[in-house]
């Protein structure tokens, strides 16, 4: 094959760890590979990068990028799923380049749509590293697995809010103490809203959906939690009662009563017991576990970001492109992908973890029995914290088996309770 020409938008941490490995060689580049990068655009050309980039074509407008009629491939890794990093990736498809992205925003919005272009003039189009970093969840699902049926996919898909949970457990110190922490070294975001409100997440649950079934919801069709409301506290009770939480992204497929699949789709923080497989991954680790018809449940783990595993996903799609050249980015051709698919809420029974800040008085106790009774739910374990400083106590209760709607149905009667005193915390317990 003669040599690949390529252009990379965006050098970040990401986008200069390409960079330094194409220039200098890495592993299997030099002994397969003939890989010149020959146009690169970001937002400052002099900035001082560990990879030099003076003999390289600079654009100032990546747009200008797409037209190079020597390019075989960009790269985009501006991030956005509007603007410059969107009407780049359109505009490479359409000057017939091939493309490769770790624009998960992108591709949870824009991802049929730009699979349908690639299709159209039959060009490479890939995005391994817009989910979980250097693990190759994408790759698994579209080539490893592919003559199994997806059943579900459970994801620790954020590896900053993953950093929080963890730390506080370890450290014993409060959300906002250790927030402060992560985003001091570089773990979070100034704003890190998108990290733990859920968001992040919930575009990766979107993109694995669209691989794994062939559907893929809107970001505002999928009931997303974030950690915010997470306290030392619950962190504390639920390592008393054996549990871990962690914030998961879920995707499954189920048949209603007419034989129709539809699917559930959710972002939210999760009681994991502590002998199973995904509560054992901490710090910024993810993890991705998938139930597949033949092999079963295979479960896999690693850096979900930083300069070098991203790297390490984008290059292995350049990798692809130069021995294949062309493949269905979802696993299937993107007419069969459904977009905008409606979600359902989740129609299996689990037991709940529920805790309440009350005021320490008579008749609380008696107002939630009857709640509870009224809603035909069930108490398995209950235990009362009490606070003799300002005579308030938390309250927590392990639930048995109940529907969603009807806890939150619950859930709304005893919010409004007047000894209650903030909102009440509910998890779900993973089985």
């Amino acid at each position: 094959m003669k040599s690949l020409k390529i252009g990379i938008a965006g050098l970040g941490n990401v986008g200069e760890e390409v960079a330094y490995q194409i220039i200098n060689g890495f592993k299997v580049q030099k002994n397969l590979f003939d890989i010149e990068i020959i146009a690169v655009s970001a937002k400052s050309k002099n900035k001082k990068r560990k990879v030099d980039i003076s003999n390289i074509d600079f654009y100032d407008d990546p747009l200008e990028m797409a037209s190079n009629p020597n390019l075989d491939l960009v790269i985009e890794l501006i991030g956005g799923d509007e603007g410059v990093a969107k009407d780049l990736c359109f505009a490479s498809l359409e000057n017939k380049k091939g493309l490769i992205t770790a624009n998960k925003a992108l591709i949870a919005k824009y991802g049929k749509d730009l699979a349908t272009l690639a299709e159209k003039n039959n060009l490479f189009f890939s995005f391994e590293a817009s989910v979980a970093g250097g693990i190759p969840i994408l790759k698994l699902i579209r080539e490893g697995l592919i003559v199994n049926e997806i059943h579900k996919l459970t994801g620790i898909l954020n590896g900053t809010a993953n950093y929080i949970l963890s730390e506080m457990e370890i450290e014993e110190k409060s959300f906002d103490e250790v927030l402060l922490d992560a985003q001091e070294k570089g773990y979070a975001e100034a704003d890190p809203s998108f990290d733990i409100d859920g968001i992040d997440a919930a575009h990766k649950t979107i993109i694995l959906s669209g691989l794994a079934y062939g559907k893929m919801p809107t970001i505002n069709n999928l009931s997303i939690k974030g950690i915010r409301n997470i306290t030392l506290n619950d962190i504390t009770y639920c390592d008393e009662l054996g549990y871990k939480i962690k914030l998961l992204g879920n995707s499954e497929i189920v048949s209603n009563a007419n034989g129709d699949e539809e699917l559930f789709c959710s972002v939210e923080p999760w009681l994991i017991p502590k002998d199973y497989g995904l509560s054992s991954v901490s710090n910024v680790t993810n993890a991705v576990q998938v139930k597949s018809s033949l092999a079963g449940t295979v479960m896999v783990t690693g850096p979900g970001a930083g300069g070098e595993p991203t790297a390490s996903a984008v290059l292995a799609d350049i990798f692809d492109f130069y021995n294949k050249g062309k493949i269905y980015s979802f696993g299937r051709p993107a007419e069969e992908i459904k977009s905008n698919f409606k979600t359902i809420d989740y129609k299996e029974k689990f037991k709940f973890y529920l805790k309440l800040n009350v005021i320490d008085k008579s008749g609380v106790l008696a107002d939630l029995t009857t709640i509870f009774k009224n809603n035909n739910l069930s108490i398995e374990s209950f235990i009362q914290k009490s606070n003799q400083k300002d005579k308030t106590a938390d309250l927590i209760i392990i639930t048995h088996e109940a529907e969603n709607r009807v806890l939150n149905k619950a859930l709304i009667t005893i919010s409004e309770l007047d000894g209650v005193i903030s909102e009440p915390v509910c998890l779900s317990i993973y089985t």
